[in-house]
C-alpha cells in the first residue's frame, strides 16, 4: 500500500478532464472545474490524502500527469517525494523578442484568401473562402471561432499554410469579441474598444 497526498489547484484548472476520464474514482468536474472527490480544500487548493494499492496509486499518477495546466501535484507521504509536480522547468530557456513588419513579411497563401465578416443581428460569424481572386467556393457560418475554426481545418481540411491557421484564429476571436462587445469588426484593423 502507498500513502499519498494529491493537491489539486482549481484555479489553473481548465476542465479538460483527462484526469476524471483516467481516475473517475477520485476526480470529479464541478463548475467546469476538477476537484478531488473527498478532498478538503482551502481557496483554490484541494487536497486529499489516501492510502492505496500500487495499482490505483499507478492511476492517480497517470491521471495527474495527464494534467495539460500542472494543477496536479501528487506526493509519495512516506518517502516525501514528489511522483507528480506542477512546477514548470525553466533550465536553459531560449528567450525571444516577437517582431513582425507586414509590409516585409506577409507572403499570400497560394491556396486562398478569407473574407471575415460578422452578423450582428443574427450574432453570427461568417467566413468566405476565395481559392481565387474574387472566387468564393466556400462559406462557414457559427457562432463560436472554435466551431467555425473546426470546419474549416478539420472537416474542410482546407490546405492552408499554419501561419494562415493562426491569422484565422486571430481574427476569428476579434470577430466573437466584436460580436460579445457590440463593436465594429473589421477584417486586418485592431479592435476599437470605447
Amino acid at each position: 500500500m502507498k500513502k499519498l497526498r494529491i493537491e489539486l489547484d482549481t484555479e489553473k484548472c481548465i476542465d479538460n478532464r483527462s484526469c476524471i476520464n483516467i481516475d473517475p474514482l477520485h476526480f470529479k468536474s464541478k463548475d467546469n472545474k476538477a476537484f478531488l472527490k473527498k478532498g478538503a480544500g482551502k481557496g483554490n487548493l484541494q487536497v486529499l490524502n489516501l492510502e492505496v494499492s500500487d495499482q490505483e496509486a499507478e492511476k492517480i499518477i497517470k491521471a495527474a500527469s495527464s494534467c495539460p495546466t500542472n494543477s496536479i501535484k501528487v506526493i509519495d507521504v512516506q518517502d516525501q517525494k514528489e511522483l507528480v509536480t506542477t512546477e514548470l522547468k525553466q533550465d536553459n530557456i531560449k528567450e525571444i523578442e516577437a517582431k513582425y513588419d507586414d509590409n516585409k513579411e506577409f507572403v499570400l497563401d497560394p491556396a486562398g484568401y478569407f473574407l471575415i465578416r460578422i452578423n450582428k443581428e443574427k450574432k453570427l460569424i461568417e467566413v468566405g473562402f476565395c481559392n481565387e481572386r474574387n472566387k468564393l467556393v466556400l462559406k462557414i457560418v457559427g457562432k463560436k471561432p472554435i466551431e467555425v475554426y473546426n470546419e474549416i481545418v478539420n472537416k474542410e481540411k482546407l490546405p492552408i499554410r499554419k501561419d494562415h491557421c493562426a491569422y484565422l484564429g486571430r481574427e476569428l476571436q476579434k470577430a466573437y469579441i466584436s460580436l460579445q462587445e457590440n463593436l465594429e469588426y473589421i477584417q486586418d484593423e485592431e479592435l476599437k474598444f470605447q
